[in-house]
């Protein structure tokens, strides 16, 4: 009978036999097509198992361990690998002619915002950047599909970290106007001119300011984002100013009971800087 141990080691072993025949197959596909689109998620969607994988087994070995810290970073990096393998799932669903399937929910985004808010601050700490979140604790929900409302906020938030000089804050206000909940995600950045805002939202397009770390960027992120939320029946625009900061606004439908059902209640608190490790969303 196989253990626990012998099941993941098994399913690492697989997902890199698998990985390995993807990026073969890849190689020899066009720079951009829809089935290198394809195959690149198939490949992402291992790497993502051989991932996975690994941390249910650190986490296993690790059960005993005394530093919370390391208990805390495999959890966060656990939900970090749910939310790439479900933003995947779409990738390979939009890589078809049926398109990207909406799951339409209640969606929570000041809990979502808390939660990817102390995920990153590991990342701002290093910078000595403030992540907080701002909201009323009866913001009600947004009408929405919980996987692409979590790709496009983890895509601002991550830029606002990524962008944002040493010894800065980034604010997430979240707030409910009369049919649309409102996120903003406010940086103290460099600002984008007017010539780089008329490029925001456009696929592989590079923008003057630099990463503040030297994290990567692939000039994508934010064109996703605009696609997700067209999709959503949302809307997403920027407000800069040069040498003064940036704030990314999306707003999406709102949650109405009489229309869509009763959902689970939401959380009733005001938080400024979460304290202990939740899920991503």
């Amino acid at each position: 009978m196989h253990t626990p141990l012998d099941r993941i080691t098994s399913s690492i072993a697989n997902a890199h036999a698998e990985l390995e025949e993807a990026l073969l197959e890849l190689e020899k596909l066009p720079a951009v097509s829809q089935g290198s689109v394809g195959f690149a998620a198939h490949a992402l969607n291992n790497f993502l198992t051989v991932t996975g994988a690994t941390v249910e087994l650190l986490q296993l070995s690790l059960a005993d361990h005394p530093n919370q810290e390391v208990h805390k970073g495999l959890a966060s990096l656990e939900r970090a690998t749910v939310l790439m393998s479900h933003t995947v799932t779409q990738l390979l669903t939009s890589s078809t002619e049926a398109g990207i399937k909406l799951r339409l929910e209640a969606v929570h985004l000041p809990l979502m915002a808390q939660r990817f808010s102390f995920f990153y601050q590991r990342s701002a700490d290093r910078k000595k950047i403030r992540c907080l979140t701002e909201f009323s604790g009866d913001t009600p929900p947004a009408w929405s599909d919980r996987v692409m409302v979590a790709a496009v906020l983890d895509n601002l938030i991550s830029n606002a970290v990524k962008y944002s000089p040493h010894g800065k804050e980034i604010r997430i206000q979240i707030f409910a106007q009369p049919d649309v909940i409102v996120c903003n995600v406010r940086d103290q950045g460099p600002g984008l001119s007017p010539e780089d805002q008329s490029k925001l939202f456009q696929r592989g397009s590079r923008l003057t300011p630099q990463p503040t770390g030297g994290e990567p960027s692939t000039g994508f992120g934010l064109a996703v984002a605009k696609e997700f939320m067209d999709k959503l029946g949302g809307t997403i625009s920027c407000e800069s100013t040069l040498g003064v900061g940036s704030c990314f606004s999306f707003s999406l439908p709102r949650y109405q009971e009489e229309l869509h059902g009763k959902h689970p209640a939401g959380p009733n608190h005001k938080s400024v800087e979460p304290k202990q490790t939740p899920k991503l969303w």
